[in-house]
Formats: C-alpha cells, sequence, structure tokens
C-alpha cells in the first residue's frame, strides 16, 4: 500500500519556464511526498496581500534568490532591487512557516556584484530555517542533500565524439585556461552563450591561433539537443573555478546519459570522485593528462548514477527536512 502523501503547500522560488530542468525535477520529487507543490514568482505586492489576510502557506525552498538582484548594472539600480528584495524576504518571514534556502554557489555570476551578493546571502540566511547544500562543505552549516539526476528521454544519438564543454559560458567555467593546455591534433566540442563580449573574443582567438579541431557554437541549446550529444560524447569537461560554486548542475547532466566527466584535481573534485567514483581527475587539460585516461562503460556510470541519486532517497531526505 502507497504511503499517502503529506498534506503541506511547498512553494518553490523561481518559477519553472522550462529552461532550467533542476526546477522541475526537484518538484517532481516533492510530488511524490507531498500534495500540494507549485512554482511561485517574488512579488511583494502579493505577500502584503498575503500578510494583511493574515495568510501563511507552509513551506518556501528558495534557489539562486542572492542572484537576482545582482542581474541589476550599476551602482543604484542595483541598491535599490537588493532593498526591494531585502524587503521581500522580510514579508516571505511572515507568509511562510519555514523557509529552506537551497545555495548553489558561493560566488556571483556577476563580476560586478559581489557586494550585492554578500549581502543577499547574509539576509537570506538571516531569515532561513535552514540552508540547503548538495555536498558536504565546511564554510557555513548546511543539510546536505543530493542533487538531483535529469530526466533520461529517448533520445536520438548524433555521430559519436570525443570531448564536450556545454552549458552558459562564464568566466568561472576557466575555458580559456583548458584551450591554452588543449593539443592542437585533438577534437573539442564547445557549445553555449557567451554574453561577455571579452570572453568570447579571447575564446575565439585561442581556437584561431592554432586548435583547428576545436569549435565554439555561441547559442544556447534545446534540451532535446543537449540530451542527444550527450547520449553520444565520450567524455564532458567541467574545468570549473574551485571556490565558484557548490556543485555543478553540468556533472548531473552528463552523467545522467553516462558521459564520462573530466574534472581538475582539486578538493571539489576529490570530493566528487568520493561520492561518485566514475570520474576522472586531471592535472591539466594537456595532451598527456587525456591520452592517459580510460573511458567508463556509458551504462555503468548510468546504472551507478541511478543508485547514488536516486529520486526516491531525494525524497524522503527532503521530507524528513521539511517536517522536522
Amino acid at each position: 500500500m502507497q504511503n499517502p502523501k503529506a498534506t503541506k503547500r511547498i512553494n518553490i522560488f523561481p518559477i519553472f519556464r522550462g529552461d532550467n530542468e533542476y526546477l522541475l525535477n526537484l518538484s517532481l520529487i516533492l510530488e511524490s511526498k507531498f500534495n500540494d507543490v507549485k512554482f511561485v514568482g517574488f512579488s511583494p505586492k502579493t505577500l502584503l496581500r498575503m500578510v494583511l489576510k493574515r495568510e501563511r502557506s507552509d513551506v518556501l525552498i528558495l534557489n539562486w534568490f542572492e542572484d537576482y538582484p545582482c542581474l541589476k548594472k550599476g551602482f543604484l539600480p542595483e541598491a535599490v532591487e537588493t532593498l526591494r528584495f531585502i524587503f521581500g524576504m522580510a514579508l516571505y518571514n511572515l507568509c511562510y512557516k519555514k523557509i529552506i534556502w537551497v545555495r548553489h554557489n558561493y560566488k556571483p555570476h556577476l563580476e560586478h556584484s559581489q557586494l550585492c551578493y554578500r549581502v543577499m546571502c547574509w539576509v537570506i540566511g538571516f531569515f532561513s530555517d535552514d540552508i540547503v547544500t548538495h555536498r558536504a562543505i565546511e564554510e557555513f552549516r548546511s543539510v546536505v542533500i543530493p542533487h538531483p539526476l535529469y530526466k533520461k528521454t529517448d533520445s536520438n544519438t548524433v555521430a559519436p565524439f570525443d570531448y564536450f564543454i556545454f552549458g552558459n559560458v562564464k568566466p568561472y567555467k576557466n575555458i580559456p585556461m583548458i584551450l591554452r593546455n588543449w593539443a592542437p591534433d585533438r577534437e573539442l566540442k564547445i557549445i553555449g552563450k557567451c554574453k561577455n563580449e571579452a570572453l568570447t573574443n579571447e575564446i575565439n582567438t585561442l581556437i584561431k591561433s592554432g586548435l583547428p579541431k576545436v569549435s565554439y557554437e555561441n547559442r544556447f541549446m534545446e534540451v532535446e539537443e543537449l540530451n542527444e550529444l550527450l547520449s553520444s560524447v565520450t567524455f564532458a569537461i567541467l574545468g570549473h573555478e574551485e571556490d565558484a560554486m557548490i556543485v555543478s548542475g553540468t556533472f548531473y547532466h552528463a552523467i545522467s546519459y553516462g558521459a564520462n566527466v573530466i574534472l581538475m584535481d582539486s578538493e571539489y573534485g576529490r570530493s566528487v570522485k568520493e561520492e561518485f567514483p566514475l570520474v576522472h581527475l586531471v592535472a591539466n587539460f594537456g595532451d598527456e593528462a587525456l591520452s592517459a585516461l580510460t573511458p567508463f562503460p556509458r551504462e555503468d556510470i548510468i546504472a551507478l548514477a541511478n543508485h547514488t541519486y536516486a529520486d526516491s532517497v531525494i525524497a524522503q531526505q527532503w521530507h524528513n527536512l521539511i517536517e522536522c
């Protein structure tokens, strides 16, 4: 007999708009344990109405909330937006019985937003009942709940290829560093949107200066195309800065489709390998280091991923946290 779902109203921020599968996967996991799960946006007016009507929902789960004020360019717009979000956090505290903050990163994705980011992290931490991270860290106290896998769908395969970098192209992903170590006769496919003109120019210059087998497409990918590529590639590369992110969604998406993941031999890389042994650690992305790698079978990676990051285990951990 299936256990009945808990009667709790669970709200997830931000709204899933089809471009971030993490949010969809999180909602599906929560729906297996709770009967009322929905996405919400940020609207101080709506929150004020809830306060005036003395309405209180049960649980709010915040994702990347700290990033939103930092998207404004210029000190004054950023300051105004930061104050608006701080006011919103105070209202959230009145409108929800429990606030859970899922912290995904150490740093903001925009260089100019460091102060805003630190202020927002402090404020969100102050009002949150619990902070969730997807791996154990030492910098602050958190509840560790594994990152969900990406739902594997039947996808058409493309011609097999060896190396792949995908996702939004940002400075913390260290793509120029990878290219400076890359061998001219080794194939590499890079697909991802870059909004930083200087970074785009640097990547293109490095490729044109002697990497004839490296291709870069500066664009967004539909998830169906990405899944096809991940089903066919041997190695997915993560060269992320050590202190930029807590975990990388790129890793979980790649192993969901059985791609071998290559990481720098760093504290983060070693923590990943301790939890998920079927990854590769390298000191650099030079020819000697990559030539020494023997790929693990795709089916073994998928099987271990489904065992290590099973939805049922993650759902139970979320249930325990929400009900405590």
